[in-house]
């Protein structure tokens, strides 16, 4: 099948608003599963930027960024894949990661949380379910997490496994093709846009709208081969996911806006790591009460 352009909707935050140019384009954009953030002219991304290019290799004493891959309950080597990634969780961010990008990775957490707010006021949610719904996460609790992927050009591999990202809301951050979204039928290629976010929704979102008039769409995508380029860097990138706990259950709104409990979130998490990743990592997402944030290995 031929691959075409995609035609994203755009949007920019404003004093805690979620702005499109028209007043039917986010609907277009949970319909579609996507969209275009403009990336804050505050932002800094240079810390996130440095730590996917130096987090795997090894460690310095004059730098926070490098010695990643011995830290096995927040670095993940995916041996099917290109894939190598760390998943912080907001209760270690602070203790975990160079103060830069943490402070960076609040900025963007806090962008996520005003898209939630505004997906579910557009899907028609009723404001009164949102805590119960999302596990607390619409406000700032369930759990947010922080990924930082580099694609290894010397692995003949798949760049990153067929999936749709578990939660609500994912901010993507970008700069270098691979990334393939399953649109009409096919895998047509999602080229970054300098200056923005990629946001995508989750199949927690997707679920909670199903049986909704309008209902999130959480897009199936993929990153392709990676090959090394003459002159070229890595391909790398780093995101933000809002996500419910996994204490927490999935639920779907009824027609008549009550809440209709489908499955606990844990059991949705393994159920996916088992058949998206297929290795060792079946707890990758889930955090374990009684480690108080520690990713069961």
């Amino acid at each position: 099948m031929k691959t075409h352009k995609i035609n994203m909707q755009r949007a920019i935050i404003y004093q805690d608003a979620l702005l499109f140019k028209t007043p039917f384009s986010l609907r277009a954009a949970i319909e579609q599963g996507l969209f275009l953030l403009k990336i804050p002219e505050t932002f800094n991304l240079e810390p996130g930027i440095k730590l996917c290019r130096e987090f795997y290799l090894p460690a310095t004493s004059s730098t926070r960024y490098r010695g990643f891959r011995p830290q096995t309950d927040i670095y993940f080597d995916r041996e099917h894949f290109q894939t190598e990634h760390l998943l912080v969780d907001k209760t270690r961010w602070a203790t975990r990661l160079p103060g830069a990008v943490v402070k960076m990775v609040l900025a963007m957490d806090a962008l996520g949380q005003v898209i939630l707010q505004a997906a579910l006021r557009e899907l028609g949610v009723a404001q009164a379910l949102w805590a119960s719904a999302s596990g607390g996460a619409v406000t700032g609790q369930g759990t947010h997490w922080f990924a930082a992927s580099h694609y290894r050009p010397e692995r003949h591999l798949p760049g990153c496994a067929e999936h749709q990202d578990t939660g609500f809301v994912t901010l993507l951050y970008t700069r270098q093709s691979g990334l393939e979204a399953f649109i009409d039928g096919g895998w047509q290629p999602i080229e970054p846009e300098p200056g923005y976010f990629i946001v995508n929704f989750g199949a927690c979102l997707e679920l909670l709208s199903a049986q909704l008039p309008l209902s999130a769409r959480a897009i199936k995508h993929r990153v392709r081969e990676c090959p090394a380029l003459p002159g070229q860097e890595d391909r790398f990138s780093f995101a933000t996911f809002i996500n419910p706990p996994a204490s927490a259950d999935l639920y779907e709104v009824q027609p008549l806006g009550e809440l209709r409990r489908l499955i606990s979130a844990e059991a949705f998490l393994r159920r996916f790591n088992e058949r998206t990743w297929q290795d060792r990592h079946a707890s990758f997402g889930i955090l374990s009460e009684q480690t108080q944030g520690t990713p069961n290995e």
